[in-house]
């Protein structure tokens, strides 16, 4: 026996599917604003065991470790420049090594932890200044040697790839008018050791 459905209850029957379509896709957004909430980061410091303490809106703490990765057979001492991007998606910051050649450690990896992963990037020189370009998708770094004439090095790498996306040398005691507007704002935020540049 076939169940005949009339005209009328049909209509409700597609408005209740409409309706109950319509409240999963609100519940769906809600649960996806409520997750991106929850990984924006407000605080990120070194603690007294020179451990990363990354603090997200909601309260809750990551705690990233120095790094294992050695450079000249020597383990990474301290977290150093750090800053939480101007979306509030990622926090940066450049690694510290021990130095054979100075009393002090120096700065050797600029790193980023965004949704979980932690991205590390290996300037050519010493990197004294970074900073996100745009956002958080790319970050930029300055880099010259520990002493003698500071040529600088500045580099440009897309932080979900690690993919370099630009660099360009900068010689000491040089202008250059006709440089990549990247380059020019990575420069501009140094004196003052800000971590946010933007090329609009």
């Amino acid at each position: 026996m076939r169940l005949k459905i009339m005209p009328a209850n049909r209509d409700r029957i597609r408005g209740s599917v409409r309706h109950l379509v319509s409240a999963s896709c609100a519940a769906l957004t809600l649960a996806a604003g409520l997750l991106a909430a929850q990984d924006r980061y407000v605080r990120a410091e070194e603690n007294e065991n020179h451990d990363l303490v990354i603090t997200r809106s909601g309260g809750e703490r990551v705690v990233v470790a120095k790094s294992d990765r050695k450079w000249a057979d020597e383990k990474q001492v301290a977290f150093k420049d750090i800053a939480i991007s101007g979306d509030g998606t990622a926090v940066g910051w450049v690694a510290y090594y021990p130095n054979c050649c100075t009393s002090y450690p120096v700065p050797i990896f600029v790193e980023v932890y965004k949704a979980g992963t932690r991205h590390t990037f290996d300037p050519a020189i010493a990197p004294w200044h970074w900073c996100f370009v745009n956002g958080s998708a790319s970050i930029a770094a300055v880099s010259t040697t520990v002493h003698g004439p500071q040529n600088e090095v500045i580099e440009l790498w897309d932080v979900s790839t690690g993919k370099k996306r630009g660099e360009f040398t900068w010689m000491d005691g040089e202008s250059y008018p006709r440089a990549p507007a990247w380059v020019v704002a990575v420069r501009s935020t140094r004196a003052a050791q800000e971590h946010q540049c933007s090329t609009k």
